[in-house]
């Protein structure tokens, strides 16, 4: 049986990462086995993880208190785990994710300082024990930059919190990104759409390449 791959896409707010899940998901669009890839977002990808993502982003009357906001993550988390992630994982396919975890490490833990980076993976340890991105792809900008291309939008209630914490989530993807320099490639967000994009598809393809070599068997 073929194992399953875990992608994501992960950085602050501003960094480009919907757009370049958009063209990701357009590339595989042209593939052979596009029917291979699932496509998800966090929170989200689920009816009960959309009503949560209504709950922590929409809401700025009445937000959720730091642990409440920590367990809705999770929440949506374990659902789409149980739901999406692991039934197409065991079917051998592609998972492509708009956020994961460490968006919880670096937010909710770095920025929200709610609990430690350790127990916060502690926690996940719960109800996705082993499950862990085969590939991340860091879309990396400092939030001064990323806010001045933003600066016409409309913003979410974690968008509008203040500069310094920004920063903090971007110590805090880097921190990540240092001691897991394997799977975490850091792309510098600063760079055209194209460039980007032509970064991660490389990755991606290296890494599908070093699956067939391992499994000497083609996916593609």
């Amino acid at each position: 049986m073929k194992k399953g791959l875990f992608i994501t896409f992960e950085g602050g707010e501003g960094c480009g990462k919907s757009t370049q899940v958009r063209l990701f998901k357009e590339y595989v669009s042209s593939l052979a086995n596009k029917d291979d890839f699932v496509f998800i977002r966090e929170p989200g990808g689920t009816g009960l993880g959309e009503k949560i993502r209504q709950l922590l982003l929409g809401d700025q009357q009445d937000p959720p208190v730091p642990m409440a906001e920590l367990l809705l993550f999770c929440a949506s988390r374990a659902q789409i785990v149980e739901e999406v992630i692991r039934p197409a994982l065991n079917e051998g396919k592609i998972v492509v994710a708009d956020r994961f975890i460490d968006s919880t490490i670096a937010y909710q833990s770095c920025a929200r300082g709610i609990l430690s980076p350790e127990n916060v993976k502690k926690l996940h340890e719960m109800f996705m024990p082993s499950l862990k991105p085969d590939i991340t792809f860091y879309l990396r900008i400092t939030p001064a930059e990323a806010f001045a291309r933003k600066k016409d939008d409309v913003f979410d209630r974690m968008e509008l919190e203040g500069l310094s914490f920004h920063e903090k989530v971007l110590a805090g993807y880097d921190s990540i990104a240092s001691t897991e320099p394997e799977r975490i490639k850091v792309i510098d967000a600063t760079k055209s759409i194209e460039e980007i994009h032509k970064s991660i598809i490389g990755i991606f393809e290296n890494k599908v390449n070093q699956i067939e070599i391992t499994n000497n068997e083609s996916r593609f």
